[in-house]
């Protein structure tokens, strides 16, 4: 495995204070977080403007290092993989972006993928059962994500800190509705310090995006048997002066000598298999 997800420390026992300040310094200790970061920027989802549209970065970048070059185009925008990038307004998260990831968990993955091969740092919080072996396929940098466990404290609270200079902060919130006061703290944070916040569940107000996904095909298994090769999950993404957008991709297994998923467009009028149980275990 190419690196391996940094865990930050064990915040079980501690009081909020101590909590805090733990992953205040764990966030002091992330080498150069902020470098690539602007100082200013424009409204989240407001057009960018064309000589910085046309940086964003693409998925053959995701392989070269993190050199100048690749900061520069990544100023304004974070990387996301082919199923998001062809429907979010400019291929990529405009920096400052808050939004919510529900429904399939490949396309969060997806996300953190791209995000942590392009050189950026990743925290993920109270999130047990993500997919590192699946980001790790799918081409991202272990060693750009930190796992964070809130323990019985609110999530947010290490978000709040997180958010100050992690480029991509991903949390839950335990299905809840966070309070109005709450989030444009949260939100004001993460236009402050140019970075993207999301949550994999519950309710928010002031969301930018939010992105929904299912899956509706498989490939690989018949009359109940093979090796699971393939899934179709079908992206919605709609938010703040933006239109709804649908796409459908199959993420498919490496085949003999690839050493990479990859995803692919589906043709708008291919038939899709939808059934219900088989599609249990492609999720």
């Amino acid at each position: 495995m190419a690196g391996i997800a940094n865990a930050a420390p064990d915040l079980a026992g501690l009081d909020k204070a101590a909590q805090l300040a733990a992953l205040r310094r764990q966030m002091a200790s992330i080498p150069g977080r902020r470098d690539h970061a602007p100082t200013e920027l424009p409204d989240p989802i407001a057009p960018v403007p064309e000589s910085v549209a046309e940086t964003v970065p693409t998925e053959a970048a995701i392989a070269e290092p993190l050199t100048a070059t690749l900061r520069a185009r990544s100023l304004r925008t974070i990387l996301t993989p082919t199923p998001l990038s062809e429907l979010l307004p400019h291929g990529a998260l405009a920096r400052g972006t808050a939004l919510s990831i529900t429904g399939a968990g490949s396309i969060l993955v997806g996300l953190v993928a791209a995000a942590s091969a392009a050189g950026h740092h990743v925290a993920l919080i109270g999130q047990p059962k993500f997919g590192l072996l699946a980001v790790h396929e799918q081409g991202g940098d272990l060693s750009k994500i930190a796992l964070i466990d809130p323990g019985q404290a609110d999530p947010l609270d290490a978000a709040s800190i997180c958010v100050d200079g992690v480029d991509l902060v991903v949390t839950t919130v335990h299905d809840r509705d966070v309070p109005p006061t709450r989030a444009r703290a949260i939100l004001a944070r993460t236009r402050t310090h140019a970075g993207i916040f999301a949550i994999t569940d519950g309710r928010m107000p002031g969301l930018d995006l939010t992105i929904t996904s299912r899956p509706v095909g498989y490939g690989g298994i018949e009359q109940g048997r093979g090796r699971l090769r393939s899934v179709t999950i079908e992206t919605t993404v709609h938010g703040r002066g933006i239109s709804q957008r649908t796409g459908r991709y199959t993420l498919t297994a490496p085949s003999f000598g690839d050493r990479r998923l990859r995803w692919e467009p589906v043709a708008e009028d291919a038939a899709v298999d939808l059934g219900t149980d088989r599609l249990a275990a492609a999720q």
